[in-house]
């Protein structure tokens, strides 16, 4: 796998909802089979719409090569977005916007301390409802679809697209992955290093999500001038 793309896979594999899913999941009884159940569903939407989107982009002819326009001006425009963003989160420009929102509002408590529905709907421990939930959560986002831009411009045999594809989402779902193998291998050592890593992650959370879109804005604006 080119560089750039392994930058980009590892940069979406630090996926903070994807690590608190695999925790829900260990909660149930048929961890194995729903965890299982879920990684099916995140690689199904995850590497379906991949191949879809590297089709419609080369068979558009908007990307002849790298430095085609939409390539540049993509970089670019995700870069700067990025950067926006980990100013945010380092500011706490975000935190301050919804005590604001907050502000003048009737404040539902019970709602406050219920949990998101998404991990609702995976605690049900149902197989179905995760598979769909996987399906609903895995959708692509900012760094999977520049790398996907950039599959489609480098004009690969439709071969060598499919295997970047699938190489590039065995890495983004490694937080998935690894504790599934794990949990065959060592359930009771697997479920504590899967806790003390969640904990860690929710006590560090806005300085792992600022470093990850401060790297992901620089490495994506210097790649864009550089093209244009």
């Amino acid at each position: 796998m080119p560089l750039k793309l392994l930058i980009l896979a590892l940069n979406s594999a630090l996926y903070p909802t994807l690590l608190a899913a695999v925790v829900i999941l260990l909660n149930q009884p048929r961890r194995v089979a729903l965890l299982s159940t879920y990684l099916a569903g995140g690689l199904t939407i995850s590497v379906g719409m991949g191949l879809g989107i590297v089709l419609a982009l080369k068979s558009s002819g908007t990307l002849h090569n790298e430095r085609s326009g939409l390539s540049w001006t993509t970089d670019l425009a995700v870069g700067g977005l990025a950067l926006l963003l980990a100013v945010a989160l380092a500011t706490r420009a975000d935190a301050r916007l919804a005590e604001r929102r907050k502000t003048g509002k009737t404040v539902d408590r019970d709602a406050e301390k219920r949990e998101p529905i998404s991990q609702r709907i995976l605690a049900r421990g149902s197989a179905p409802v995760v598979f769909l939930a996987a399906l609903a959560i895995n959708l692509p986002g900012a760094s999977y679809l520049v790398a996907l831009k950039d599959i489609a411009a480098a004009h690969h045999p439709t071969g060598e697209d499919i295997v970047l594809v699938l190489a590039f989402n065995a890495i983004m779902f490694l937080l998935a992955e690894i504790p599934l193998v794990g949990l065959i291998v060592d359930p009771a050592g697997t479920e504590s290093k899967v806790r003390r890593v969640d904990a860690w992650s929710s006590r560090n959370g806005r300085r792992i999500a600022t470093g990850l879109c401060l790297i992901l804005g620089v490495f994506l604006i210097v790649r864009g001038i550089s093209r244009a």
